[in-house]
């Protein structure tokens, strides 16, 4: 069953390229030139942005490194363990709406300590994969296009980082704590 869904999400993905290929020429669009002059401007941006990510980067580990994380985050862990999140998933938590990869190194770390199979490892987990990275999404995407005004995108998407965490911690207890 498990090869056979694989071999359809393969065959789904070659099918999408293959339809917008066709798409493409149908339309009479250039789609090797419109891929490079894409790759291209894409490029172009990842440079730009590599100073912002290795900044936040080096803050992170900074923060961690020198244990000012661990002393900030004192007064949290109590009541947040008491919700059921475990404290050591704290800088987890807090990392994920600002980088993906800051916090990839942090899951990296809690599976490492203690275990994919445990539940902090579970946790952590399904943490990474119900959140997402709010503050860096919005630097980046809204950033590119050169909008100012998020309005509500930042309110709302701290929201559903907090809600992804709550479920993530709800699930990962249900279904192996």
């Amino acid at each position: 069953m498990a090869a056979a869904l694989l071999w359809a999400s393969n065959a789904a993905v070659l099918m999408f390229v293959l339809l917008v290929l066709v798409a493409g020429w149908c339309r009479g669009v250039k789609v090797y030139e419109t891929f490079l002059a894409g790759a291209q401007e894409g490029f172009e941006l990842a440079v730009r942005l590599i100073p912002y990510l290795v900044g936040m980067l080096v803050a992170i580990a900074t923060l961690r490194a020198s244990g000012l994380l661990d002393i900030a985050l004192a007064p949290l862990r109590g009541p947040l363990a008491t919700l059921g999140l475990p404290p050591e998933l704290l800088p987890l938590a807090l990392a994920r709406p600002l980088s993906g990869s800051a916090s990839f190194a942090l899951m990296a770390d809690a599976l490492q300590t203690y275990g994919p199979d445990s539940l902090l490892g579970r946790m952590a987990s399904t943490m990474q994969g119900a959140t997402d990275t709010t503050l860096y999404i919005l630097t980046v995407y809204f950033g590119s296009v050169g909008v100012k005004r998020t309005r509500y995108a930042l309110p709302v998407g701290l929201m559903a980082d907090v809600a992804g965490i709550g479920a993530a911690v709800f699930i990962a207890r249900l279904l192996w704590g």
